[in-house]
């Protein structure tokens, strides 16, 4: 609790972590460094250093290349919007507010899901929020959303962020500069406190 709320909480972040808490940022860091393991300092640091780079490297490059082929967004977000778009078929649609966009979507009967469906969402377009929390989590369009966009001939596109466009991907691979460290012998010298090691820890 010493960590401010903000920092880790779905509820206080302002929407701004795109799912990241769900993914377990944590153990994908720790998938960065599981070559890094047991190794002495100094090789964990370069390892760390190297592999982090190579992710700047490889990254940008696939993207830029599906973008090439006239794809706007990641192979992930085109699956995870197909998902939905096949559930929102089976949704009903009810119109209660046309000028504030608020519209209630009814579920149907789904005996294999654990709560049995025929519940009720509701959906506010203009305020970009929908009950179920997916829409402002993953900021694309939810079933609930899509199932709206289908109901009025809307584009469900336009409620995609631009987080998901492969250009986003490109801009952040490609903004950030890794200094390379020379080899010791060119070192300045330094003059500040010298670290030493505890021997009976070596």
């Amino acid at each position: 609790m010493a960590i401010p709320l903000d920092r880790w909480s779905f509820a206080h972040d302002g929407g701004r972590r795109y799912g990241t808490p769900t993914t377990n940022v944590s153990e994908s860091f720790n998938g960065v460094l599981k070559d890094a393991r047991h190794l002495p300092i100094t090789t964990t640091v370069m390892t760390t250093f190297f592999k982090s780079v190579e992710y700047f490297t490889d990254k940008a490059p696939k993207a830029a290349s599906k973008m090439e082929s006239g794809k706007i967004y990641s192979n992930f977000t085109i699956d995870k919007y197909e998902h939905w778009r096949q559930k929102a078929r089976r949704h009903r649609v009810n119109v209660y507010d046309r000028v504030m966009g608020i519209y209630p979507v009814q579920m149907p009967v789904n005996p294999t899901s654990p709560y049995k469906g025929n519940h009720m969402h509701v959906v506010c377009l203009n305020e970009r929020t929908c009950t179920c929390s997916e829409l402002q989590q993953w900021k694309m369009p939810c079933s609930h959303v899509i199932a709206i966009c289908s109901y009025h001939n809307l584009d469900p596109l336009q409620y995609f962020s631009d987080y998901w466009k492969l250009q986003s991907n490109i801009d952040m691979y490609t903004t950030l500069a890794f200094q390379l460290v020379h080899d010791e012998r060119y070192w300045p010298e330094y003059f500040g406190d010298k670290i030493v090691p505890d021997k009976d820890r070596l």
